[in-house]
């Protein structure tokens, strides 16, 4: 999945980088334009005189006629066979004429109200080639403004091959919707990935941020394949700078847990109010809102990966190369392109340590696997070992002599717990009566054993079955509480298991009531603890805790992992 993403990315790029309309410069140069209120169909002649007409943008209010004047100055004159299209953005419902000739209409300029809303910001016609001759040419616009009567009226221009105007914004959006679509793969498998084994944090805010990154595109070129009227064209433009708004905020935060920034909290509270004080202050300015939004968050991002470089994160070098890039994206590509080509590299860099992070997972949950194995065995052999039996045998034969009766029970209890651990060993996870079961069977062995009254205390008939765990987990805490405490001035050694679930989490607390031996681990973890942590590991990932403490009426245990049936 890791080549997938950069290689539509770099396709992606490398398209968009190269966005051209051959010959925009050669054919024309647009001179001034000048507006004027009122209505004659004498102002689209190329010879009226307009030397009275405003050359500031006008104030209207409802839907009154006004008409706009173009200078345009033709450098290249077409090729006989040549189909010429003029693509005009402005606002408005408008009809248009091309040195007094009618060539098309957008929107019913003087009707809006009475007929269906039509006027898209950007609209394309042909320009007859008999009227494309070398020299100066007026572009004429009857136009009116009812639902947007203090939008700006300026009026941008493209001369060019009409197939190249129509054809090129789609062709060029192919490659970015590829990398969008990419992107929305990602985030859906990295969400059921959050939801079903990994629960953290970054793995779902790149899922996040990555349908955010799939929105922006849809909603910023959504103008080239869907007709936009003009009225909802700042409605757009708002949805794009919120888009950019919680992109800003969550990428910086991302980058922050990750690589455990300082004061991680307080300081993104900082930024989002930050961020939100710069996004309303230029609320109405789009373009500025959104590169000052981008630029917060470079800068952001990159004093975090700079940190993370400082404190001997490898993985930072890279991502700060990914930053460097992006902003050379940024300075060298137009507008539209580099802010998303921008957004695409930064997050490769999110993506990029999520795929490391996930392949270290991968190799910690092996190697527990393997020491899991590995203890599991040499738990086992610790039952068979010589000693074991040697002292088991003896015991055996004194309470053979002493008692027979006895002697059996001995015999069948020892057989039992065998029998249990031969059942148990080769899974994953077993029911929690089941180990319940092998812990009375060890400490029947311990008592004929250490001629230990050994007790048994727990909840299980006040709490729901059919939860599992990890097999020998409070067998290997009940082997380590006889070895941590002593038997009591009654020869009493008392054993409490406590079961709650709470939030789908399952709280074991295990207490051994005795007198706590003198203990030199150093806090090196012995054989008993490790099982223990691998057989969680194995089975949770890291979605558990586990604690074992002197108490002070013994020792305590404490489990707390998710509850699985």
């Amino acid at each position: 999945m890791k080549k997938f993403f950069l290689n539509i990315f770099l396709l992606s790029l490398t398209s968009c980088l190269n966005y051209d309309i051959d010959d925009i410069e050669p054919m024309f140069k647009a001179i001034e334009t000048k507006y004027m209120k009122g209505d004659n169909i004498k102002w689209a002649e190329k010879s009226y005189k307009d030397n009275d007409w405003s050359k500031k943008e006008l104030t209207l209010s409802g839907e009154e006629i006004f008409w706009i004047r173009k200078r345009v100055h033709i450098n290249k004159k077409p090729k006989s066979l040549q189909t010429i299209g003029i693509e005009i953005q402005a606002f408005g419902a408008y009809e248009v004429y091309w040195d007094g000739q009618f060539i098309g209409t957008n929107g019913y300029p003087g009707l809006e109200s009475k007929m269906p809303k039509k006027g898209t910001v950007i609209a394309t016609f042909t320009i007859p080639n008999n009227l494309l001759d070398n020299g100066e040419h007026i572009l004429a616009m009857r136009a009116s403004q009812r639902f947007e009567p203090k939008a700006e009226r300026g009026v941008y221009v493209v001369i060019n091959n009409f197939e190249k105007l129509v054809k090129q914004p789609l062709l060029n959006i192919v490659f970015v919707h590829i990398l969008a679509g990419a992107f929305l793969a990602g985030a859906i498998y990295y969400f059921l990935l959050y939801l079903t084994d990994i629960k953290k944090y970054p793995t779902l805010i790149f899922s996040v941020v990555s349908i955010l990154f799939f929105s922006l595109v849809i909603i910023e070129y959504l103008k080239f394949y869907v007709p936009i009227h003009y009225s909802n064209f700042y409605l757009r433009l708002q949805i794009i700078g919120f888009l950019i708004f919680l992109i800003a905020c969550l990428v910086p935060y991302f980058f922050s847990l990750q690589f455990s920034f300082k004061r991680n909290k307080k300081i993104m509270i900082g930024y989002a109010a930050l961020l939100f004080a710069f996004f309303l202050y230029n609320f109405h300015h789009y373009d500025e809102t959104a590169l000052i939004l981008g630029q917060t968050m470079w800068i952001s991002s990159s004093a975090i990966i700079i940190y993370a470089i400082y404190k001997g994160h490898r993985a930072a070098k890279v991502i700060l190369l990914g930053l460097v890039l992006s902003f050379v994206v940024y300075k060298t590509a137009i507008y539209d392109i580099s802010l998303f080509a921008s957004f695409g590299i930064i997050l490769l860099c999110m993506f990029y340590i999520l795929t490391i992070q996930l392949k270290q997972q991968k190799i910690a949950f092996e190697k527990s696997v393997a020491e899991s194995i590995r203890l599991k065995y040499e738990l086992l052999k610790k039952k068979i070992q010589p000693h074991f039996l040697m002292n088991t045998l003896t015991s055996l034969i004194d309470w053979v002599e002493e008692s027979p009766k006895k002697g059996v029970q001995f015999i069948e209890a020892l057989a039992e717990e065998f029998d249990l651990l031969i059942q148990v060993e080769n899974y994953a996870l077993i029911p929690l009566e089941q180990e319940i079961e092998l812990c009375k069977s060890h400490i029947k062995i311990m008592g004929y054993r250490k001629e230990v009254s050994y007790l048994w205390e727990d909840n299980m008939s006040e709490f729901h079955e059919g939860f599992k765990i990890p097999p020998g987990v409070i067998h290997t805490l009940l082997e380590n509480g006889i070895t941590h405490c002593k038997s009591t001035d009654k020869n009493i050694l008392r054993f409490k298991l406590f079961i709650a679930l709470k939030r789908n989490k399952l709280t074991i607390e295990f207490f051994t009531i005795g007198t706590v031996r003198q203990v030199k681990n150093n806090g090196i973890d012995g054989t008993g603890n490790k099982y223990v942590k691998s057989r969680l590991r194995e089975s949770y990932l890291d979605d558990w805790s586990f604690v074992s403490e002197v108490h002070p009426n013994g020792w305590k245990n404490k489990i707390v992992i998710p509850a699985k049936q």
